[in-house]
């Protein structure tokens, strides 16, 4: 075992033997701090979605914000009423009312009767979410003349929001529900990725 002084002149000229020890401590603490961190930040991207669930391509996901729609006029406020009816008619059994708020285009593809057995099929699907099923704004709206378009966006309350592409055309001065560019049948709008 060294002296005192010679410990004292080895750590002067940084020749200390016990220090190589601390500088490996040191280096494997700072390794398993990286790694504590590396793995954490895996779990929050994977929580977060950002790994897609199977698709290991790089992908950035960006989410637009769009400000919910405030009606400055009557046709505003006419489109406003028809996309909240548009949600809240089948958490109500009232799903077969809202066939008259239809253009005629999308009457033509879509019966009356498949209309109702539409809204049947998807009020089972719902379950025991249809009563939690509600209107929260427009966003994107665009009124040229007596045509529009917007976003629905609803939730299913307490879970989650959605967003349906809707149309919509004034015809004889009253504003009805326009199916959306390419859908068909009893489809009348496109669901949105949420």
């Amino acid at each position: 075992m060294p002296t005192r002084s010679e410990r004292r002149r080895r750590l002067r000229a940084g020749t200390d033997p016990q220090r190589p020890l601390l500088r490996r401590r040191d280096l494997l603490i700072a390794c398993a701090i990286a790694a504590a961190v590396g793995i954490g930040i895996l779990v929050v991207v994977l929580i977060s979605g950002g790994s897609g669930g199977g698709d290991s391509s790089d992908q950035t996901v960006t989410e637009t914000f769009f400000p919910p729609y405030s009606p400055n006029s009557p046709d505003g406020l006419a489109i406003v009423a028809l996309a909240r009816s548009s949600i809240e008619v089948l958490p109500r059994g009232e799903w077969p009312s809202l066939y008259d708020s239809f253009t005629a285009e999308y009457q033509q593809r879509c019966p009356k009767d498949q209309f109702a057995a539409a809204g049947e099929a998807g009020a089972q699907e719902q379950g025991s979410n249809l009563p939690l099923l509600r209107f929260v704004n427009l966003e994107q709206v665009s009124i040229e003349g007596d045509t529009a378009k917007a976003v629905i966006v609803g939730e299913i309350q307490g879970l989650q929001q959605y967003k349906l592409r809707s149309a919509f055309r004034k015809i004889d001065g009253s504003w009805k529900i326009s199916p959306t560019e390419g859908t068909d049948g009893c489809n009348a709008f496109d669901r949105l990725q949420s």
